[in-house]
């Protein structure tokens, strides 16, 4: 049977969490489950079950190093010997960055990008760009309009996410900037909170949202294994 891998904890005694359990090297453990595949497809179910038991690793207390989707050693002793024992380095330090912390992520939203595109047509330097494009309707200029377009509404994201953010680092330990995802998104971040100032992070968070409700819309999740903050290489 081979073994599918969730997530590192540190743990000296074996244990055992429903069907899961840990192989256990020094201070560290692996949490496995016992599999007879050697792939797994990239579906939702499969996907949630991986989530679903490094999260209740962490409702029980622990401190995570999650593992990719999908991994599978061939037996306890490569998981001992050739992942705990040969990388328990990089996983120390891993845990001391991690250790005590929380990721918890927020994505922001215009909630009516019409408007903000009418805003941005408001800018002189677009105007003048506009005007010369209807004079002269060349292929070039109608593309430097574009062009000139999504220079400014760039800016104006940075701009808006600089303002929203700014308070929020300085609650994190560390913050990671995500891909955006169509021209409504201003900004996807994850943050690496320490688990003493969540709540406060929480709160702040609110009042964001409170703030700037007419304007944007949240996406707040967490928290959530570290992933953005982990990156283990075998």
């Amino acid at each position: 049977m081979g073994k599918y891998l969730y997530c590192i904890i540190k743990e000296k005694n074996p244990k055992k969490f429903g069907q899961v359990y840990t192989i256990n090297q020094g201070n560290l453990a692996m949490v496995v489950s016992e599999t007879k595949a050697k792939d797994y497809a990239l579906t939702r179910e499969y996907l949630l079950g991986h989530q679903k038991v490094i999260e209740k690793l962490m409702q029980r207390g622990y401190d995570v190093l999650p593992m990719r989707f999908g991994i599978v050693a061939k037996n306890t002793k490569d998981v001992k010997e050739k992942i705990l024992k040969a990388k328990s380095k990089e996983f120390l330090e891993a845990f001391g960055k991690v250790q005590g912390k929380v990721e918890l992520g927020l994505k922001a939203l215009w909630r009516d990008i019409s408007s903000v595109f009418q805003e941005i047509g408001e800018n002189k330097e677009i105007q003048i760009a506009k005007k010369q494009a209807q004079k002269n309707p060349s292929q070039f200029r109608v593309a430097a309009v574009g062009e000139l377009v999504g220079k400014v509404l760039e800016q104006k994201r940075a701009k808006e996410a600089q303002k929203i953010l700014g308070p929020l680092k300085k609650l994190a330990a560390d913050c990671a900037e995500r891909n955006l995802v169509g021209e409504s998104m201003i900004f996807n971040s994850a943050f690496l909170v320490p688990k003493a100032k969540e709540k406060e992070f929480d709160q702040r968070v609110e009042e964001i949202g409170q703030e700037h409700n007419q304007r944007i819309k949240f996406i707040y999740v967490g928290p959530v294994p570290p992933y953005n903050f982990v990156n283990l290489c075998f």
